[in-house]
């Protein structure tokens, strides 16, 4: 092999290792290893329960019945998310989360002191390369799940364009890796939209009137279809209609990309992942709403125009052109007054948040 390195077999060890090191510490702990998980996850910030869902790819009635257990041993809290009460945020009790990072503290300190023996250029390749396999992970274990896919080929989804000069676009049932763009030379020019999907295709249904038309895609509970074994799903809009979206749902990782397209607003509500928002010129206040809390967003937008920020629930880490302006409360911050802006807001926290100008 010489001084080839076999990246497969080490990475079957560490998955074995870290395997049988999670079922010690749950014996210890008295937690199974999808309630330590669970657990882990909410060590940085409360979620709702349908990100949860999302995370640990379990149904919602799966991870109900793991959050009645938490709760009842007193891990966690549920409460009405104050923006939607439908909706459900679950907190780690700090108290249970301290008595496990002292059950953990051995292994932590251990693993510290291997970072430590790495170059800071070293620590960012081999982050890259745990974020990667870390995905991959759970879009496999999605895929056993669900069980092997039925097609390997593409599935096209679209519709024609018609005459309605505005659309809406609508997406549900939550989102794992899309991209949504401008259709470029390779969509028809009678397209309102066009997308590509591996296996079997969401549902889609289109309505037309004579001033709108209205896109309606909904996602089914098998979204390993979703997984970017070989590239992210895209959707394709046409730039010659004016457009809307709306996401309900929730999604992991979802890219905007409107430089192309007029957008006169956009909406998701169920919490995102990641979520980077491109957009183009304004010719309006161009509305923006999070709702649900974000881990990652990142919003681009041509450079000069304004953004006014409307932040309920707080943000880790805030970033507008460049400048650092570290964690934020509830927070607000108005640009130039002006028909020509956009207007964000964000509700229930975000990890992230960086405004940047288009590169």
């Amino acid at each position: 092999m010489g001084d080839d390195v076999d990246l497969d077999a080490l990475l079957r060890e560490l998955v074995s290792a870290a395997q049988l090191f999670q079922a010690a510490a749950g014996v210890r702990a008295r937690l199974t290893p999808t309630e330590l998980a669970v657990l882990t996850i909410l060590r940085s910030s409360p979620r709702l329960a349908g990100q949860l869902s999302a995370a640990t790819r379990l149904t919602t009635g799966a991870i109900t019945k793991v959050l009645d257990g938490l709760e009842q041993r007193g891990f966690v809290t549920r409460a009405p998310d104050p923006g939607d009460r439908r909706r459900v945020i679950v907190t780690a009790v700090a108290e249970r989360v301290a008595a496990l990072d002292v059950l953990l503290g051995p292994m932590t300190s251990a693993a510290a002191t291997i970072q430590s023996t790495f170059s800071p250029a070293d620590q960012r390749t081999v982050a890259r390369f745990l974020a990667a396999t870390t995905e991959m992970l759970r879009d496999q274990t999605q895929f056993l799940r669900d069980g092997p896919g039925t097609a390997a080929s593409p599935v096209t989804l679209g519709a024609p364009l018609g005459t309605a000069p505005r659309a809406r676009l609508h997406l549900a049932g939550g989102i794992r890796h899309l991209a949504v763009v401008a259709g470029g030379a390779d969509l028809p020019g009678d397209s309102l939209y066009q997308g590509s999907f591996l296996g079997v295709a969401p549902t889609s249904q289109v309505t037309t009137r004579p001033d709108e038309s209205e896109v309606r895609i909904q996602f089914g509970r098998n979204r390993s279809l979703w997984r970017p074994g070989t590239r992210v799903s895209t959707l394709a809009l046409s730039p010659r209609v004016s457009w809307s979206v709306d996401v309900r749902g929730g999604a992991e990782n979802l890219t905007v990309d409107t430089t192309g397209l007029t957008l006169t607003s956009f909406s998701l509500t169920g919490g995102v992942n990641n979520l980077t928002l491109r957009l183009g010129a304004p010719r309006r206040p161009g509305r923006i709403s999070v709702t649900g809390g974000a881990k990652g967003l990142r919003v681009e937008r041509p450079a000069g125009v304004p953004v006014d920020l409307r932040l309920r629930g707080g943000a880790s880490h805030v970033v507008v052109d460049g400048e650092h302006l570290g964690p934020q409360g509830t927070w607000s911050r108005s640009g130039a007054l002006g028909k020509d802006r956009y207007e964000l807001a964000l509700t229930g926290g975000v990890k992230h948040l960086e405004i940047a100008p288009l590169g």
